[in-house]
């Protein structure tokens, strides 16, 4: 099954003369809908994750240009668990490339600091861990177009990454963590690491800004690095990290934000998706099934 930017891009949005990056689902029937994965070698966890969904050559095909997004928004140690392990997104970067790929390229857009904060936390490194692997850092204004949100209720337009627009393959690749303003930052918050102007979500209803935002960033795949989780103090840190070595893969953000609540006590407490309005919202809005007990799971040690 290809994946096509015909694909990728799948609604004009009148409003402002662009499409919403709305991909469609890769897979059919047969594979499940989350793969948790324990193991302590990033690469064959990523391996053994993708080959349960199917294989990476159902997500990557000869020449396509992949995306990976990874959460490297502060200038800190991997250690603190506020970044994604850059081990994990390398791991992934290589699978690509070994599958074909005719372009993988790391993307994110630093709460500060810009450079500094990618040697900080790490995220440069994979450059070197992946041969082949490209690192853009966002932040120009041509680096960003203007989309449409067809149906947001706290936002109806964002400047969102132009990477997005062009990749055959995007996945979203978050650290598990807390998040003192939406209760955890899983997939569906590591979105915001796409759009120019944050600060303007911060001043809406931010749980519900996420999950508009969610209308029109669909990522192929998401990993959620839970080889560790910072489990207070987040989004920042320090706080308290626990060592989980774990990853949790799937092909619906909304569904794999929604039982990553279940890896460990964020904010010292089990919670829910009553706990964490916006994967509730992205899921009433058809986004993405919530409901864990609905989910076809599948856990496996690599």
């Amino acid at each position: 099954m290809s994946i096509t930017r015909r694909a990728f891009v799948a609604s004009s949005l009148t409003a402002v003369g662009v499409a919403a990056l709305r991909p469609r689902d890769l897979l059919s029937g047969g594979a499940p809908d989350i793969v948790d994965v324990s193991g302590t070698d990033p690469a064959t966890m990523i391996a053994a994750a993708l080959s349960a969904l199917g294989g990476i050559e159902r997500f990557v095909k000869r020449g396509a240009r992949v995306v990976l997004k990874p959460n490297g928004g502060f200038p800190n140690p991997p250690e603190w668990g506020t970044t994604t392990t850059p081990e994990v997104v390398a791991a992934m970067a290589r699978a690509c490339l070994a599958a074909g790929a005719g372009s993988v390229t790391v993307v994110e857009y630093p709460i500060s600091k810009g450079r500094k904060c990618l040697e900080r936390c790490g995220l440069t490194r994979v450059v070197d861990l992946a041969p082949g692997c490209k690192l853009q850092l966002l932040g120009a204004d041509a680096d960003f177009e203007k989309v449409a949100i067809k149906g947001g209720v706290a936002c109806n337009e964002v400047d969102l990454a132009r990477a997005l627009r062009e990749a055959d393959l995007f996945v979203s690749m978050p650290t598990a963590k807390h998040h003192s303003g939406t209760v955890v930052s899983f997939g569906l918050k590591n979105a915001m690491g796409l759009i120019k102007d944050r600060p303007s979500f911060h001043g809406m209803d931010l749980h519900q800004a996420v999950a508009d935002l969610a209308r029109v960033v669909r990522p192929h795949l998401t990993i959620v690095d839970a080889t560790r989780a910072l489990l207070t103090n987040g989004p920042a840190g320090p706080g308290e990290v626990v060592r989980l070595d774990r990853l949790v893969v799937g092909t619906n953000v909304v569904s794999v934000d929604a039982y990553s609540l279940g890896l460990a006590p964020f904010t010292k407490r089990k919670l829910t998706v009553a706990d964490v309005r916006h994967i509730g919202l992205a899921a009433a809005a058809g986004l993405g099934e919530a409901d864990v007990s609905k989910l076809d799971v599948k856990r496996l040690t690599a």
